[in-house]
C-alpha cells in the first residue's frame, strides 16, 4: 500500500464548527452596517480615549469626501505611514470609502524604502505621523505627490495617557500638509458613490515585511480580508462583547485581519496599542478588561517575564493566540498555567491575508502542545523541490490555496508566477509537514534551513528545546560557515534575570546534546542581551547571520 499523500481539502468533520461563508460586502459597508446596528458601541479604545463605531464611521466618511475633494477616485492608491492608533482606522477606513486603495507601510522605514513604496505603489497622497514628516516630506515632494496629511500621536487621546518614548513629543505643524484633526472636524462634501467587486476590487497593496527579500506589493481584495475575518471569528469563536488588544501593526496583515476586520464584523470593541511596552499592556488588559488578542510569542514571552507580571489581573482574558513565529510549547504551558487561557498558535503570510488556508489549531483534536497549526479550511499540499506531492509525514514546502490567497504582487508579474502557481496554488517558501490526520506542522522558512554534514535542520525546532532550559529566556539558531560540516549550528541566548552571569556556554551546550541528536545540538552558545525581531515579533535570522560575517571581515 502506498504512502497517502499529502494534499489535503478541507473536511468540517475536523474543525470544530463549519467555515462561515464569506460576506459579499465590501469592508466599508461593513463598517456602515454595525454603525447602524451599535451606534454608541466603542470601536476603540487608543491611549485611554474611547471612540463609538458612530464617530468611526462619521470620521471616515468626512475623510473620504477629503480625498474626493483633491480629485482622487475609485482604484487610486493612498498610503499611511501610521502606528496603531485611532488616526490609522479612520484614515483606512476613508480610504476605502473613497474607492481607493489602501498603501500602509512600517514608520519605521528610511527615506529610500519610503520612496521605493510610493513610487511603485503610485500612491497619490501619504498620511503620516508629524514627527516623520523630515522623512516624508522631502520624498513626496521629490515624487510629486500631491498630498501629505499629518496627524500626531496623541491626536485622539486622553491628556493623561502614557505616550511611549518612539512616540513621544508636542504636536507640531507640518508645512504644506493638511491637519487630519482639522480634517475630520468638518464636512468635506458627499461621499463618493460606486459599486465595488469583492472579489475582484483590491483593498490593500500590503507589501511584504522584507525579512525574505525585496519588498513586494501583495495584491489583497476585499473577498480576501472578508474570509479570514469570518474564519477568525468562527474558529475563536469571537464574539462582539470582546475587547481585543491589537498589538500586531495595522501595517502588517496581522493587525488587520487577526484584529480589526473581525472585531468590526461582530462590533466588538479594538484597544490600538502603538509600541509593545509590557507594564503598558499589563496595564491595559487589567483597565479595560480586555478578553482577546493575537500577539507574536515574543511578546507574551517579554510579559512573562516582567518583574511586574504578577502585579496585574489578568482574569479577563479569554482567548490569546500567537501568529508570526512557531510558538514554543514550554511558553504555551508557561501561559496557561501563569494566566489560565490556552495560547493558540496561528500561522499565515501576507499572500495568504494572514491565515494561510486557514489553519487555527484545533485543541480538540489534538494534544495541547503538540505544536499542529490546525486542520484546514482551504488546500494544502506538501511537494518536494519538483513539485511533486510526498506523503504524509515527509517534510516539504507548503503550498495553499483558498479564498485568502491574494491576487498576486503588484507591478512583479515575473515574481508572480514564480510563487502563484496557477489554480489559485501559492508557494509559501515554507518547510513543513502533514501527518496521518491531516493536521499541519511548520517546520521553518527553507531559507533558514541548516544544512550541517548532510542533514536538514530546523532552527525553531532546536529553540523549542533550548526553550526547556531553565535559564533561558529566548533563544535564536541560525547556521555558520564550517569547513568540515558545511554549516554548524549556532544558538544566540538571552538568558533570565535571574541566571544572567551564572549559565554559562558550555551548559546549554551540553543541555542540547542532552535533549535533541548530535547533529541539531548547538556547537556554538552566544549570550546577547536581545534578540533582533521586526516589529511584528520576528526573529531577524539574517541579521545575526550578517553579525557572524562582520566577525570575520
Amino acid at each position: 500500500m502506498s504512502p497517502r499523500p499529502s494534499h489535503l481539502s478541507f473536511d468540517p468533520a475536523w474543525a470544530a464548527k463549519p467555515v462561515p461563508a464569506t460576506p459579499e460586502q465590501p469592508l466599508h459597508e461593513i463598517l456602515r452596517e454595525t454603525a447602524r446596528c451599535s451606534p454608541e458601541k466603542t470601536a476603540l479604545i487608543y491611549l485611554h480615549h474611547q471612540l463609538s463605531y458612530r464617530e468611526l464611521d462619521l470620521f471616515s466618511d468626512r475623510f473620504a469626501g477629503y480625498l474626493a475633494g483633491l480629485g482622487l477616485r475609485k482604484g487610486d492608491k493612498v498610503a499611511t505611514m501610521l502606528p496603531n492608533c485611532t488616526q490609522h482606522v479612520i484614515a483606512m477606513y476613508g480610504i476605502l470609502k473613497a474607492g481607493c486603495v489602501m498603501v500602509p507601510f512600517n514608520v519605521l522605514l528610511k527615506a529610500d524604502e519610503i520612496r521605493y513604496i510610493l513610487e511603485e505603489s503610485e500612491a497619490r497622497v501619504l498620511v503620516g505621523l508629524d514627527l516623520l514628516a523630515p522623512v516624508m516630506q522631502p520624498v513626496a515632494a521629490e515624487l510629486g505627490m500631491e498630498r501629505v496629511v499629518s496627524t500626531h500621536a496623541k491626536d485622539f487621546s486622553e491628556p493623561t495617557a502614557h505616550l511611549p518614548p518612539l512616540l513621544a513629543g508636542d504636536k507640531v505643524p507640518v508645512e504644506g500638509a493638511d491637519d487630519l484633526m482639522e480634517i475630520v472636524g468638518r464636512e468635506h462634501g458627499a461621499v463618493p458613490d460606486f459599486e465595488t467587486d469583492v472579489s475582484e476590487d483590491l483593498a490593500c497593496i500590503l507589501y511584504t515585511s522584507g525579512t525574505t527579500g525585496f519588498p513586494k506589493g501583495a495584491m489583497i481584495t476585499h473577498q480576501n480580508y472578508n474570509h479570514v475575518a469570518v474564519m477568525v471569528v468562527g474558529g475563536l469563536d469571537m464574539e462582539a462583547s470582546d475587547v481585543l488588544f491589537m498589538l500586531f501593526p495595522l501595517f502588517h496583515v496581522g493587525g488587520q485581519v487577526l484584529i480589526l476586520f473581525p472585531a468590526v464584523l461582530i462590533g466588538a470593541t479594538c484597544v490600538p496599542i502603538p509600541v509593545f511596552d509590557a507594564v503598558e499592556m499589563l496595564d491595559l488588559i487589567q483597565r479595560f478588561g480586555i478578553t482577546f488578542g493575537f500577539a507574536p510569542p515574543t511578546a507574551y514571552i517579554g510579559l512573562l517575564n516582567h518583574p511586574e507580571f504578577d502585579h496585574f489581573d489578568l482574569s479577563s482574558l479569554r482567548v490569546t493566540a500567537a501568529s508570526g513565529a512557531p510558538v514554543p510549547a514550554t511558553l504555551q504551558k508557561e501561559w496557561e498555567e501563569k494566566v489560565g487561557t490556552y495560547l493558540y498558535a496561528g500561522y499565515g503570510c501576507t499572500e495568504t491575508t494572514g491565515a494561510g488556508p486557514g489553519t487555527i489549531e484545533m485543541v480538540n483534536k489534538k494534544l495541547p502542545g503538540s505544536g499542529t497549526l490546525g486542520a484546514i479550511t482551504g488546500e494544502v499540499k506538501i511537494v518536494d523541490e519538483k513539485g511533486e506531492v510526498v506523503p504524509r509525514g515527509t517534510v516539504g514546502e507548503i503550498v495553499l490555496r483558498g479564498e485568502g490567497v491574494v491576487k498576486g504582487y503588484w507591478k512583479k508579474p515575473e515574481e508572480t508566477r514564480k510563487q502563484f502557481l496557477g489554480d489559485g496554488w501559492w508557494a509559501s517558501g515554507d518547510a513543513g509537514y502533514m501527518d496521518e490526520d491531516g493536521f499541519l506542522f511548520f517546520v521553518e522558512r527553507i531559507k533558514d534551513l541548516i544544512i550541517a554534514s548532510g542533514y536538514n535542520i530546523a532552527p525553531a525546532e532546536v529553540e523549542g528545546y533550548l526553550y526547556h532550559h531553565p535559564a533561558v529566556q529566548e533563544a535564536a539558531v541560525v547556521g555558520v560557515p564550517d569547513e568540515y560540516r558545511g554549516e554548524t549550528v549556532k544558538a544566540f541566548i538571552v538568558p533570565k534575570q535571574d541566571a544572567r552571569g551564572r549559565v554559562t556556554e558550555e551548559e546549554i551546550v551540553a543541555f542540547g546534546k542532552e535533549k535533541m541528536a548530535a547533529y541539531k545540538a548547538p556547537k556554538i552558545v552566544e549570550f546577547i542581551d536581545e534578540i533582533p525581531k521586526n516589529l511584528t515579533g520576528k526573529v531577524l535570522r539574517r541579521v545575526l547571520r550578517e553579525r557572524e560575517e562582520e566577525k570575520k571581515s
